[in-house]
Formats: C-alpha cells, structure tokens, sequence
C-alpha cells in the first residue's frame, strides 16, 4: 500500500517534485495548507504510471490540480544498465570507425586477469566512416562532398536505425560537417533521433565525445516515447526534467539530449542536500542518499554540490558536467549473499519492489538489508505504517544462509557505504573531520550516525523529511543549460573567446536571455597536463578574467602544490544559464506525523539488545533534544541515534546529531 499524506482540498494550482527510484516513487505536492508526499512503489515497466500513482496518493488529482512537475527519472540510466537500448548507427570520420571500441588505453583493474571492458553503445557493424576531415584548427583538409553525403545517408538508411550520432574528429572546431549530414539524415529518415555532437559535447577528446554521442542517441527514442506517454497523461501540466548537473530542463530539450539525464534522480537529492546543510550551518558536507536499490554520495563545498567536467555510467564516460555522485549498489533492497569463497556479500543485486524484502509479507526469500533492520527491532511498520514488518519472514530468509546474521549484514553493507564516502572525502583531499554527513531517502537516517562515526564527521544532518529529500530537491532546483567550447588559449587571451559562446533566445533555446542569470567558467590547467580545473571566470577582473591566480590556488588545494611559474592553457570556456526554480524558498510546513509520547522497545542498535526510546519526528519542536539510544519514527524513514548521540532540532526542524 502507498504510503501518502492527509489530503487537503486545493484551492490553487499545484506544483509537484516526483522522484523515481529503484524501489520506490516519490512525490512532494505544494498545497496551499504546506506539502504533501507519498511513496509508492515504483512502475519499472512505465514510470509514468507510478508517478502518477504518487501524486494521487498525496490527494491530489493529477490531470486536474497539476500546475508544473519537476521529474526526476531513470529510465534512461535503466535503458544504459539494462542494456535495453535503441538501435543506432554512428557516422564518423573515415579512419576513426574504431572509436568505441579501442576507447582509452587504460586499466582501471590494473592485476584483474578478467577483467571486461563495457561493450560499445554502438556495436562496430553499425558505424559508418564518412570520407571527410576538419582539423583541430578548424581548417577543412578533406572537403565533405554531396556525392559522399549520399553515400553515407545510403548506407545508414539500409542499417534502418531508429537513430543516428554524428560525431565527426574535431567536429567542434568547424561544425558545418555535422550539420550538413544531419540535414541530409533527416531528409531520408524522418522520424529518426539526431544527435549533433557539435551541439551537444562542443570541447574536445575524442573517445569521451564519441560515447557521448553515442549515449544520447541508444537512448533517444526510448526517452522519447517516455516523455511523450507522460505529456499524454498531463497534458495541461508543465513538466521539466532533472538533469545530471543539478538543474532541471524542459520536455523538448530532455527528447533531443537524453544523456543529460542519466544521472537524473540522484542529481535532486544532492541540490536539496546542499540546501539542508547551509540551512545547517554547514558550507562543507557529503550527501549521503540511501535508497531501495542503491547508495549516492557526493561532496558539498562552499554550499554548493561539487561537479565533474565528466561522468561515467556502467563504466562508459559522458562528456557533459555532472554532479560528482559516486554510486555503489547498496540499498535497502540490497540482497545478502556468498560468494565462491564463502564470504558474505551484500548487493548490488536488489529485490526491488516486487517481490522486495521478506519482511515486506510480499512473497520476498531473499535476505536484505531492511530485512536485517527488522530482526535487529529498528523497524515495525514500514511506508509510514501503512504496512507491519513481518519480522518472522526476515529471520527465516537470513537463516537460510548458514553463519549469517542480521548484525553481520549491517556491518557488509556499512563498509561499501563507507568506502564510498572515504572517495569523494578523504581521497579528494578533503578531511571528514570538517564535513557534516547529510543523510537521506527512505534507508539513510538508519545508517547514519554509524557512517558518520566510522569516518569521523563532525555532525550529522537529517532535514524533516528525508525520505523524499530528493523530491523535493526537484523543486527547489533551477531551470539550467550550458554550452561549452573548447579554445585552447593562454588566460589573458579569454577574454577574447567569450564571443564564441551563445547569449541571444535563439541559442539558448528555452532559457530567454532576460529571465536568466548567466555565469562564465573556464577549465585551465598547466602546459602537458591532461586533466583540467574548473574555474569561475570574473568579467570585471583583468585580461585573464580573475581566473590564473584562482586556478593556482584550486590546484594547491585539490593536489598540495601549484606550479606558479609554468605556463596555464585555458582549454574549454562554457556559459551556464539558469532560472528561477517551481520554488524558490525553503519547504516549510511539514506533516511529520503524529505527536505521540516517546515509548521503548527492545531493539540491538550495536550493543546487543537492550530497551531504546522511539520518538516520534512530530513530536519534535526547535530546541528539542534527544539523546540515543533512540529510534526516530516519521511518515516517509526511520533514523538511528546510537548510544552517546545527541540530536537538537533547529529553527529549520533539521535535527543536527552530534555523535559522542
């Protein structure tokens, strides 16, 4: 049964953050009496249909009452996982037909004799060379001609692909290639998705361009029909899409570059986790998001969540910015095994929604995590009480792995999470000590405070409603594009190469120039290095726009010296614009349930089992204490104090726990 909130009767138009994960679907409504959420379990065959189901289940009336929904969804990160993808042919320059599979050269597993390297998006039967070459100056060296062009356009109609990625070697230098082949594509196949990489990925490397390219178009027309079935079920509301750099983008722009939404869902969570923290008190903290089926962390410096000039996703790069996330398969869902040698194992395998955990009375055998918590006594209702944990289903599925317990499968899956956050921490140079660890989704606030002792952070951090942090962090965040181009030039040259980026509605497509705020970054980094810094660029600074004292000061930062007498190359300049967000302030006036008397129940948090306060999260006011070993109980998660914890609620009813 869903879990969903008092349904009140709307009085105005409605705006809606829905997140879609692994196991559950949730939904955060903005009503004229404060917010409203819900959890339901996720439809994986259509997305559609349990977001819908959610908004319902928060009282609303979808077709009706919906104003604006911001979406975040994985059914293009699942098309990538799944490898479900769409049948695409690649055009190339002749020479380079390769691209995909020779890739880059080095080993991530560097003594693994078995290791496997991800199998191209598109297979090499499907790659088409195109007898042309523009060089890295831009200069044609080998004229595109129409008699070729029909060749090509022959060869890729008879291969009958339901899309199509042009990436032409230095295509970003001169696009007019790219663009002529598109045309002529577009002639002969109609009804087929075009990828430009010109216009998608405009900065250089090859091989992470091309894989791009190549993403965005295998995923294309299946996000299309997506989309399309979910304007079909909404027809008179405005939908936007998380993207992977923390902004949202509209229908027509999420059809055309799909790719910017691999890492859709996990972006929200991080943009309102930034939020929680500075409402906090704390600049500098990690996102912590345990979910169904997996765990997303990501760093937050200065208030802001820190992004990579690059992601991956199934071991295959995109050439786009992302929020950094780092993701491991460990969730509430995660499933309890051993391997060959006999170890135990939690994850990445998931029991997902359905059947989903043993204790979820669904038919579940398999042992999980949620399992685990409900023999241990953390859990005795689950999606906001509308379900009992039947506890006698969890201990007879972890009983059916021999030697194996609740308390051990904790410890398994605490130790992946916490590597996970020692990665984008202490192996990016940055001490937990100075962090506070935002924890949320439906499983974070249960592992929390004992993550954040096994790294030493200074706080942790559960905002009111974490269970759907990130619905709401769909919400809150703005309406963002970038464009990029690579210049190659010394910093006092920048100036000079702002003109190449777009500023008029035409280029900028759905953000008009007059509702934007528009900011300039430049990626430097020194003569003979192969990896750049981001850097914001000050217009009213000096010929190299602020950014060659900055850069060397973020390089001392990030790898402990800077080279202040070697030369600097400026390698790609990009123009982020951005919107206001559906909302613009803070979410305030949350249901967090009842206001119930604290009680006790025998539960083992880690000191074997003994009788632990259950508070109620509505029951909580600014000022309030509590002190574990406690058991914090809310509609939409269950969180952990453990013994020598101390939670204070602050003004913004975020409980702040400080770990003894």
């Amino acid at each position: 049964m869903p879990q969903q909130s008092p349904s009140p009767s709307p009085t105005a138009p409605l705006v809606a953050g829905v997140d879609v994960g692994g196991t559950f679907t949730d939904a955060v409504v903005l009503t004229a009496d404060g917010p409203r959420l819900a959890k339901v379990p996720t439809t994986p065959s259509d997305q559609g249909e349990g977001l819908v189901a959610a908004v319902a289940a928060a009282g609303q009336r979808p077709t009706v009452d919906l104003q604006a929904l911001a979406h975040g969804t994985t059914t293009a990160t699942n098309a990538v996982l799944e490898r479900t993808l769409d049948r695409a042919v690649l055009l190339v320059t002749e020479g380079f037909a390769d691209v995909l599979t020779i890739a880059r050269q080095n080993r991530p597993s560097l003594y693994d004799l078995s290791a496997v390297r991800p199998a191209p998006t598109i297979p090499r039967d499907m790659v088409v060379p195109v007898p042309e070459r523009i060089t890295v100056d831009g200069e044609v060296l080998t004229s595109l001609t129409d008699a070729a062009i029909e060749a090509v356009v022959a060869r890729t109609v008879a291969l009958q692909p339901d899309a199509v990625a042009i990436c032409l070697l230095f295509g970003w230098a001169d696009p007019s290639h790219e663009h002529r082949l598109a045309t002529a594509v577009a002639a002969a196949l109609p009804n087929v998705h075009i990828t430009v990489s010109a216009d998608l990925v405009g900065s250089i490397r090859e091989y992470e361009r091309a894989s791009t390219c190549a993403l965005n178009a295998a995923v294309g027309p299946t996000m299309g029909r997506y989309l399309q079935r979910l304007s079909d079920r909404l027809p008179d509301t405005d939908v936007t899409v998380m993207t992977s750099g923390g902004g949202t983008a509209d229908l027509d722009r999420m059809v055309a570059e799909p790719v910017h939404t691999l890492l859709s869902g996990p972006a929200g969570g991080v943009v309102a986790a930034a939020a929680a923290a500075r409402s906090a008190g704390f600049d500098d903290a990690i996102a912590f998001d345990m979910g169904g089926t997996s765990t997303d962390v990501c760093l937050i410096r200065g208030g802001e969540p820190v992004v990579s000039l690059a992601g991956t996703i199934d071991g295959l790069p995109i050439g786009t910015s992302t929020i950094g996330i780092h993701t491991v398969g460990a969730g509430g869902g995660s499933i309890a095994s051993l391997d060959a040698g006999g170890a135990l194992r939690v994850g990445p395998r998931s029991a997902g929604s359905d059947p989903g955990p043993a204790c979820y009375g669904r038919g579940g055998t398999q042992p999980t995590v949620t399992d685990a918590h409900a023999v241990l006594g953390h859990l005795d209702s689950l999606a906001g009480g509308t379900m009992t944990a039947d506890v006698a289903a969890a201990e007879r599925a972890i009983a059916r792995i021999d030697g194996v317990t609740a308390t051990g499968i904790l410890d398994v899956v605490r130790a992946a999470m916490a590597r996970a956050l020692r990665r984008v921490s202490t192996e990016a140079g940055v001490d937990p000590d100075s962090l506070a660890l935002v924890a949320y989704g439906g499983a974070g606030p249960l592992h929390a405070s004992a993550l954040a002792r096994m790294l030493g952070c200074r706080a942790t951090v559960l905002a009111p409603a974490p269970g759907v942090l990130s619905a709401v962090g769909l919400l809150t965040a703005p309406q963002r594009r970038e464009w990029s181009r690579t210049v190659m030039v010394p910093p006092e040259r920048l100036r000079d190469t702002l003109e190449l980026l777009p500023l008029d509605e035409s280029a900028t497509g759905s953000i008009p120039d007059a509702a934007a705020a528009v900011r300039t970054v430049a990626d430097l980094r020194y003569v003979g290095q192969a990896h750049e810094l981001r850097i914001d660029v000050d217009p009213d600074a000096g010929e190299d726009l602020g950014t060659l004292a900055a850069f060397h000061r973020r390089h001392e930062q990030v790898y402990g010296y800077a080279l202040t007498d070697a030369d600097v190359v400026v390698v790609t300049v990009r123009r982020i614009s951005q919107r206001p967000a559906l909302h613009t302030e803070a979410v305030t006036g949350w249901d967090l349930g009842p206001s119930t008397p604290t009680t006790t129940r025998t539960a083992d948090l880690g000191d074997g089992p003994e009788a632990v306060s259950v508070v109620a999260r509505g029951s909580l006011r600014p000022g309030d204490t509590v002190s574990g070993p406690a058991i914090l109980v809310q509609p939409d998660s269950t969180g952990l104090l453990l013994r020598g914890d101390v939670g204070t609620v602050d003004d913004h009813l975020n409980l702040v726990i400080r770990h003894g």
